[in-house]
């Protein structure tokens, strides 16, 4: 699962909160390079959280789900970017495999005209999109940022 984010401090908190490592600009070409091979190589780390920099030049075939958090308004160059991310073919798999791209909007945003653009955009490379609006198993949790507060 790779989670992308442009907002830095979302990135952060995200992956700090779920225990799970990030690369932003300011990750050491070391560091990063150990982090991508864990990914890449071992059955532990199954999450990445990636900043813009994943956007070009890395490249993580295993990767299947990716989940964006906080996008950069209307790019659809960037959307189309990060989708090849896991639409690249799978070394273990014979068979068809399935890639999964959800991005995460808040209703009531200036993000979600920008979303429509970008919605449009992948609809007309070929893609199938589906909104999900309502998740019934969620209607009864408490939501760690419930509003603004």
């Amino acid at each position: 699962i790779i989670v992308f984010s442009d907002d830095l401090f979302a990135l952060e908190h995200y992956a700090t909160t779920l225990g799970k490592v990030y690369l932003c600009g300011s990750t050491t070409q070391v560091e990063r390079s150990a982090i991508l091979a864990d990914f890449k190589y071992s059955s532990q780390a199954k999450t990445i959280f990636i900043s813009k920099i994943g956007d070009n030049a890395i490249d993580l075939p295993e990767a299947n789900v990716l989940i964006q958090i906080s996008s950069h308004f209307g790019a659809r160059r960037q959307e189309a970017q990060r989708l090849g991310r896991i639409l690249r073919a799978k070394a273990k798999t014979k068979s068809e495999y399935n890639a999964y791209f959800y991005t995460l909007i808040s209703k009531y945003t200036e993000e979600m005209a920008y979303s429509s653009k970008r919605q449009r955009f992948l609809i007309n490379q070929g893609y199938s999109y589906r909104i999900i609006t309502d998740i019934p198993e969620m209607s009864t949790m408490e939501l760690h940022y419930g509003s603004k507060e």
